[in-house]
């Protein structure tokens, strides 16, 4: 089990023995996914967002606000 941290900015530590598990380097973007009260964290792709969100399975309601964030900041 590993632990990272959240900044008063909301900004997240992700723990070393995750970011060599996922090959996560500086500047890389990773995706979070909510499913079941559960969150995981991907690396994405050099994919475009469409195509990833094609590919994610049917969200909720309430994270419309969420996708179209994502595809504000992507």
């Amino acid at each position: 089990m590993n632990v990272g941290s959240i900044t008063t900015k909301g900004q997240i530590t992700i723990p070393k023995e995750i970011r060599t598990s996922l090959d996560l380097k500086e500047g890389d973007r990773v995706i979070f996914v909510i499913e079941d009260g559960q969150a995981t964290i991907r690396k994405a792709s050099r994919e475009k967002i469409s195509e990833v969100l094609r590919k994610q399975k049917p969200w909720k309601e309430h994270s419309i606000r969420f996708q179209k964030r994502m595809r504000k900041e992507w």
